[in-house]
């Protein structure tokens, strides 16, 4: 089970509340994969998750960015850089190796998901913080 857990909270109300709801939907992915007994067909909840894993963390990134651009902050590129790696990491996955060995391969995918989610919101997104604290961004 995936948890959120308080040292990742920038203290930010609406991003702390956006990456909680990355963290519940990995979570939907990691209960799916522990609860999956073996030889279940779990293909089609997988795909969904993995689709609203997309959806949300471009609509969290869109969000993260327009900010960035009112605020002039510095660090934008390189952060703007890794938001388009992991979206493009997340659209190139072979659905259909999922199918082929679904527990396994939804494995590999929800362990790369928790890594790099915890440690984009640890690294990356801390840089940020002061700045939009400063900014009234709550």
């Amino acid at each position: 089970m995936i948890q959120w857990d308080k040292q990742y909270e920038l203290g930010i109300k609406t991003i702390d509340d956006q990456h909680k709801e990355l963290i519940k939907i990995t979570g939907r992915l990691s209960d799916l994969l522990t609860n999956a007994i073996d030889g279940d067909d779990i293909y089609d909840e997988m795909v969904t998750i993995i689709e609203a894993i997309t959806d949300y963390t471009v609509y969290h990134f869109q969000f993260e960015e327009e900010l960035f651009n009112k605020f002039d902050y510095q660090f934008k590129d390189a952060h703007i850089a890794e938001h388009n790696k992991l979206i493009e990491e997340i659209r190139s996955l072979d659905l259909r190796a999922v199918d082929e060995d679904q527990v396994v391969y939804g494995k590999k995918i929800l362990k790369f998901l928790i890594t790099w989610v915890f440690k984009h919101i640890s690294g990356s997104d801390f840089l940020y913080k002061n700045l939009f604290l400063e900014k009234g961004i709550v």
